[in-house]
């Protein structure tokens, strides 16, 4: 082998690892992790001007959907109680809600999906 063909394959793989090493760095920087919150898409952002959504089976459309279907949690029963501690656990990993929305939703749940 030349010593030409020697540096162009040098200078390929230099190049292949740079590009590489971007595409890995865009990709972090991009992606996200199960443990960092979900956020909501900018429309649904809520906003402090906007009347909030206060109908609980809208708000568990609308938000509560952004990360698993509404079946998910129709699925189950509970408690007053125990909703307001899944929907604070939800809260928690992200969910966008405001404190009366919280609480309509609460609300919504218990009456509809308790035991």
């Amino acid at each position: 082998m030349s010593r030409f063909s020697r540096n162009r394959i040098g200078a390929q793989v230099v190049v292949f690892v740079v590009v590489g090493l971007l595409l890995m760095a865009v990709l972090v920087a991009c992606g996200s992790s199960s443990s960092e919150p979900t956020q909501v898409p900018s429309s649904e952002t809520v906003s402090p001007t906007a009347a909030p959504a206060l109908d609980g089976a809208t708000l568990l459309e609308t938000r509560c959907s952004v990360c698993h279907s509404a079946d998910r949690a129709t699925q189950v029963s509970k408690t007053a109680g125990e909703w307001a501690q899944t929907v604070d656990r939800m809260i928690g990993n992200g969910a966008q809600l405001t404190d009366a929305e919280k609480t309509a939703l609460v609300q919504y749940l218990a009456e509809n999906y308790g035991p």
